[in-house]
């Protein structure tokens, strides 16, 4: 099984229990339109993989992840997110990975991520990822 993350279960942006066992990532990418929504905690970002909008190239890392708590991981998303399968490009290769896609509205005001890497707009704009405040 695959994992593709793309925002705060990204190496370097967290620790996260959940994630114990879970493989080395490889850089990859999809498309979709990736938003950053604020919370008292800090920033995460949605990922909506097909919204009828100009899709934009989104980028995160792909992982192997058959010994992942997926239980765990669900109730840390919550329900504006649902695990889905998509395809995901690494390596030259097309991957159908699981991801958190974004199913609940996109708050007003929340940004559009235009060049699809969540922890570079962190840097960009000096915002602090959930769960590192």
């Amino acid at each position: 099984m695959h994992l593709f993350f793309y925002g705060v279960l990204r190496e370097g942006l967290g620790d996260w229990p959940f994630l114990a066992g879970i493989g080395p990532g490889r850089p990859a990418r999809t498309s979709g339109a990736l938003f950053a929504i604020a919370d008292p905690d800090g920033w995460y970002p949605a990922l909506l993989h097909d919204d009828g909008s100009e899709a934009a190239e989104v980028v995160g890392a792909l992982h192997d992840a058959g010994g992942v708590d997926l239980a765990a991981m669900d109730a840390f998303e919550g329900p504006d997110y649902t695990r889905s399968a998509i395809p995901v490009q690494v390596g030259g290769e097309t991957i159908t990975a699981g991801t958190y896609l974004w199913t609940a509205p996109v708050p007003p005001g929340s940004p559009r991520i235009v060049h699809g890497d969540f922890a570079r707009w962190l840097a960009e704009t000096g915002h602090s990822p959930f769960g590192r405040q």
